[in-house]
């Protein structure tokens, strides 16, 4: 049984992040239109299976008894936000490495898993989102100047050079591209995720850098 009310469908279609209605044994009820771009299932075909066959979970193909059954299925972490929201406990934005094959191939994602209790025809189910936060775990490099010695209220600290120019090897291959391909002649920042380097350029291909 799929809830039918307008309000709900119009609600649930409107959730921008793959969203799943799922009873206490993580079998599939309906799931949105984001959960079927994602995972490459339809509500028909999704309906009446647990989430780990929906998702293509690893854990799952290699189970004979399917989504449940293994061993690692007691650390699942939707499968456990489900009985902890249905036992009237709020679970928000809880992170899980998910395992899932398309194909014979092998594809790992990073997820935040959200679980809310939902009512429908008198039956208790949960509401899972999944939302996917892969590439936000990835470095982004970014290059930028630092700011000048003067302009600034702050006073710049004394930058710890190692004195020996070296090659950009700890740099990505596009962001030695780029640093080789600029033409600089003082210090600029090269922000790789939450860290950031000093880079000064002292040979056709010599720079010096150190962690800012």
């Amino acid at each position: 049984m799929r809830p039918r009310d307008t309000n709900y469908q119009t609600i649930f279609g409107a959730i921008p992040v793959p969203a799943f209605v799922v009873d206490g044994d993580v079998e599939v009820f309906d799931l949105n239109g984001a959960a079927t771009r994602l995972f490459g299932q339809s509500r028909e075909r999704a309906y009446g299976r647990r989430a780990g066959e929906v998702l293509r979970c690893l854990h799952f193909s290699e189970m004979v008894g399917g989504c449940g059954s293994g061993p690692q299925c007691k650390s699942c972490v939707i499968r456990n936000s489900v009985v902890k929201c249905l036992e009237g406990h709020a679970v928000s934005r809880k992170v899980m490495d998910l395992r899932l094959v398309y194909e014979e191939e092998k594809k790992d994602l990073k997820a935040l898993i959200t679980a809310s209790p939902i009512s429908a025809g008198g039956e208790q189910l949960a509401l899972v989102m999944v939302e996917d936060i892969t590439e936000r775990q990835k470095p982004v490099y970014n290059i930028s100047p630092t700011l000048p010695l003067r302009g600034s209220p702050l006073p710049r600290r004394q930058i710890a050079w190692d004195s020996r120019p070296r090659p950009l090897r700890a740099f990505p291959l596009d962001v030695q591209l780029r640093l080789r391909q600029l033409d600089f002649n003082r210090t600029i920042t090269v922000c790789a995720g939450d860290k950031a380097f000093y880079v000064r350029r002292t040979g056709l291909n010599q720079f010096l850098y150190c962690e800012a």
